[in-house]
């Protein structure tokens, strides 16, 4: 799938780099219709990783290294990388409960299923309030908790919630694979 994708791509950048040298309209219609190529790539190898990543998920080829991790630090990290680059100046408030104590787990997978719900908090609640991460530490045992003010999910699709290429009905005009939180649960089970 990449190598067609790649030579569509270049196409799509030498048919940019032509229509510069066309008149204005014309020059317009080709940069229009080349951006959605390049649109549309994207997408495609958007869904490809993370079909892939499903394979390694479901054929229990993921290597786990579990490390000491200062959770607080860690989290404080990942979403300032998120709000670094939210255009509408929302970011994830942090919330902690508790006394904080370092965790043992995969910083990768941990980084990949809150990415996830970073992105799905920012992306599902547009116009809302800032998205939170609320980790509550107990004594041999924490919870991540990411709440945002979006759209929800309809009652009688919850139990579809974590299948993969599953996107509720009212979230369709919102680009994503459906394969996200599949991931990140299969991710988060992993890292126990």
């Amino acid at each position: 799938f990449r190598t067609p994708l790649a030579a569509i791509q270049s196409n799509s950048e030498l048919l940019q780099i032509m229509s510069n040298s066309m008149d204005g309209e014309t020059s317009k219609r080709f940069q229009k219709v080349t951006g959605r190529i390049t649109g549309e790539i994207g997408k495609m190898t958007e869904i490809m990783d993370d079909v892939l990543i499903l394979g390694k998920l479901t054929s229990g080829n993921v290597d786990v290294k579990p490390e000491e991790l200062n959770l607080v630090d860690f989290c404080q990290k990942l979403a300032e990388e998120f709000d670094d680059v939210q255009h509408d100046g929302r970011i994830v408030e942090i919330v902690t409960e508790g006394e904080p104590h370092n965790v043992y787990l995969d910083s990768k997978l941990l980084s990949h299923s809150l990415s996830n719900l970073f992105s799905n908090a920012f992306k599902y609640s547009k116009g809302k309030p800032n998205p939170e991460l609320i980790i509550s530490f107990k004594s041999k045992e924490f919870v991540l908790l990411v709440k945002d003010s979006g759209l929800g999910i309809p009652k009688d699709e919850l139990p579809k919630l974590f299948q993969p290429f599953f996107r509720a009905n009212n979230v369709i005009e919102i680009k994503g694979t459906g394969l996200g939180l599949s991931i990140a649960k299969e991710y988060t089970e992993i890292n126990k």
